[in-house]
């Protein structure tokens, strides 16, 4: 092999090397890093939530309202696969992880009830038990209220805006 073929090889070995390591490194979960996924939920929340109410007005359908919580679930989940994904090598930056993460199931728990709650029958076996039918919606509401303020202190915390 020719010596500009050697340096080519060399070359093309240490790029591949490079591209192999910076591949192999995932995002630190800095406030910067979960800034978009913080938003993303934070949004997400907020549009179910405007759904709910939305539906204790009976401005929307119950269909409506549903695929709306269903639809933002799937943004928490999204949001929460990419921060399980951040290394965290300091214990602050786990501890902030951890929080985040914490905070995406409390809202997803609150979506779940909130989907499920709009698609209960009104009248159906489900009548009665809390957070059912139309008639759990604002316990629903109050929930997701909840989980949003969580999610905005944490946001603050973290320096998040």
């Amino acid at each position: 092999m020719s010596s500009n073929g050697r340096r080519l090889a060399s070359i093309l070995l240490a790029l591949a090397v490079l591209a192999g390591v910076l591949t192999a490194c995932s995002q630190r979960p800095s406030p910067d890093a979960l800034r978009g996924p913080a938003k993303d939920v934070f949004s997400a929340v907020q549009a179910a939530t405007l759904a709910v109410d939305l539906r204790i007005k009976d401005s929307t359908t119950a269909a409506a309202g549903s695929t709306a919580a269903d639809d933002m679930l799937g943004e928490v989940q999204s949001a929460a696969d990419e921060v399980e994904g951040f290394t965290a090598p300091t214990e602050e930056e786990k501890s902030l992880r951890d929080d985040m993460l914490a905070s995406f199931a409390t809202i997803s728990r609150a979506l779940l009830h909130a989907r499920d709650a709009l698609t209960a029958p009104s009248g159906g076996p489900e009548q009665g038990q809390s957070g059912s039918g139309a008639h759990g919606l604002p316990e629903v509401l109050g929930e997701l209220r909840s989980a949003t303020d969580q999610l905005k202190a944490l946001m603050t915390k973290a320096g998040i805006q």
